[in-house]
């Protein structure tokens, strides 16, 4: 991997970590811990997707691999809550099957996420008619953005409003909320991490989509962080249907990741 190409991916493993730990702050059960390579973040909540273990070094061989997953697995071994296992494609040794490795431990490949990343996105010129909005100003307004991810993403993120779903969280960072004749429809968030506007959240309820309602959400974020803290570049992390739409509003890749998870409970579902 050229300088370049690992400096990228250590970006994209460095906003994940800190965005991470930022939406994890007020998890009453938080557990956050840093060795050699590898990074805990653990919320203590029954959701997979924030607990996660991140792997933070370059040139990962096999062995190296296996001893990482070793270590996940003891420093997991006392919790009952889902956990998931963050591996970046740019970071493994040529030949390196990360699949069958972790798949020796128990874990499957649940969905992959590309890094991304924008000097500047434009703002939002105007509001797709019918949508309106607005900064969440309440705990219940603050909670549907947690719901409608769950809708969108058939993901139960419902215990992660005992830290997102609370208005007091967003104070310092850029919420907004769709919302169609009253009802929330779409969501976007912008945390503000390292030096970047961090992109979260991003989702519209599958009865609104296509028409627009989270791209929109999300350039409103996007602007109103600016309008806070300056125009500073924009890193996210794209599932492959929200891509395609990141691409067009002028984000690039700059890494690939897998996300791991139990393969028993991927099964399950």
């Amino acid at each position: 991997m050229t300088k370049s190409r690992e400096a990228e991916a250590d970006l994209s493993i460095r906003q994940i970590c800190g965005a991470w730990r930022l939406m994890c702050r007020d998890a009453p059960g938080r557990r956050v811990s840093d060795t050699a390579g590898v990074t805990y973040i653990f919320s203590g909540l029954p959701v997979a997707f924030f607990n996660l273990v991140v792997l933070t070094q370059p040139s990962i061989s096999a062995a190296a691999l296996r001893s990482f997953a070793e270590e996940a697995r003891a420093w997991t071994e006392n919790t009952t809550d889902p956990w998931s296992f963050l591996v970046t494609g740019e970071a493994l040794e040529s030949g390196v099957d990360a699949a069958a490795i972790l798949g020796e431990f128990g874990l499957g490949p649940a969905f992959p996420l590309t890094g991304m990343v924008a000097t500047e996105v434009a703002p939002l010129a105007a509001a797709p008619p019918g949508l309106r909005l607005t900064v969440p100003a309440d705990d219940t307004a603050c909670a549907s953005i947690v719901d409608i991810n769950s809708a969108a993403y058939d993901l139960n993120l419902g215990p992660a409003n005992a830290m997102l779903g609370r208005q007091t969280f967003w104070n310092d960072q850029f919420p907004v909320l769709g919302t169609v004749d009253g009802t929330p429809a779409s969501s976007s968030a912008v945390l503000v991490v390292d030096g970047c506007r961090y992109v979260a959240l991003v989702a519209t309820l599958p009865a609104y989509r296509r028409q627009g309602y989270a791209e929109a959400a999300m350039r409103q974020a996007l602007e109103n962080a600016a309008a806070a803290v300056g125009p500073r570049p924009s890193v996210l992390h794209a599932t492959e249907a929200g891509r395609p739409i990141y691409e067009r509003m002028g984000y690039s890749t700059i890494t690939s990741h897998t996300l791991f998870m139990d393969a028993a409970l991927l099964a399950r579902h």
